[in-house]
């Protein structure tokens, strides 16, 4: 038996830090994402799991018996954690019932922040045939948006009511669109910092409201101009309650359009405008990975 599934990446273009505290997040899944290829075997007695990075090169393997024990392993501590989501779908999937071989491969670099755990949780609970935000939601962390974008085939809308995830589908129909751009920004940024920065911290309850409307806004957004006044608001509102500098006082100070820090402040992403006028600037600034809206959203 074969069977394959796909986990999509995610981009959080509103409500970084306040979507896990009830605001409105506008997300969208990616081109980019992660697929898992099972094989079922009749030699042997144990369970292999290959992952493979965008190169197709094997950067982790591990062996287990059938009770999940670790019989050999590339990277233990790598094991350890893979063997806690793997109990969590072992008495839901008949997969892990007997040998096989387990093979991901992940289609976009680790540094890019596009949800390398995200797509591993959900092509997990695709196999176990699950809820990933039932199932894994508190333990991987977070709102859950990344979650509910690696099956998501439009952008959505992802709002936590309580502990409850509110998803509606969206549609982002810009006839500007092609002046979008996304520019990596060469630093990874890691989700629990960003938690705890907001933790400690909370957003007041007007300004979940105010993130609210900067969501509907950016999506009602009818020229280059009006995405751009969002944008500016949008940044100053989270730059002074967290006490963060704007991606346009740091890495892209001088830029043309304007640029708009995606998730945890400092890296992964970032959204600009006036992209078509903006290319030699970015190559001139060192700036290799520049995608096209359309080109990382899918």
């Amino acid at each position: 038996m074969v069977v394959n599934y796909k986990a999509n990446g995610k981009l959080l273009l509103t409500s970084e830090y306040a979507i896990t505290q009830g605001a409105k997040g506008l997300a969208v899944p990616t081109k980019y994402g992660q697929n898992l290829n099972y094989t079922s075997s009749d030699e042997g007695r144990y369970i292999r799991w290959n992952a493979k990075g965008e190169n197709g090169e094997t950067w982790f393997w591990a062996e287990f018996d059938l009770d999940l024990k670790i019989i050999d392993t590339s990277d233990h501590r790598v094991a350890l954690t893979l063997v806690k989501h793997l109990d969590v779908i072992q008495h839901k999937t008949a997969l892990l019932d007997k040998p096989g071989i387990f093979t991901t491969l992940l289609e976009f670099p680790t540094e890019w922040g596009l949800g390398t755990s995200s797509t591993l949780v959900s092509l997990l609970a695709q196999c176990a045939e699950v809820d990933p935000l039932t199932e894994f939601r508190l333990a991987h962390g977070g709102s859950g948006y990344d979650l509910a974008c690696a099956t998501a085939q439009t952008p959505i809308i992802y709002q936590l009511e309580g502990s409850t995830p509110i998803i509606k589908t969206a549609s982002i129909n810009f006839d500007f669109s092609d002046d979008l751009g996304f520019v990596y920004s060469g630093n990874k940024q890691l989700t629990a910092e960003s938690l705890d920065l907001v933790e400690k911290k909370p957003f007041l309850q007007k300004q979940i409201e105010r993130f609210d409307d900067l969501t509907h806004a950016f999506l009602n957004s009818s020229s280059v101009l009006e995405l751009e006044e969002v944008i500016m608001e949008h940044e100053c509102l989270v730059s002074e309650h967290l006490n963060l500098p704007k991606v346009k006082e740091t890495m892209l100070s001088g830029f043309p359009g304007q640029a708009k820090s995606l998730g945890g402040w400092g890296g992964d992403f970032v959204l600009i405008t006036r992209l078509n006028t903006s290319k030699n600037w970015l190559s001139d600034h060192g700036f290799n990975v520049v995608f096209p809206f359309k080109d990382l959203v899918l």
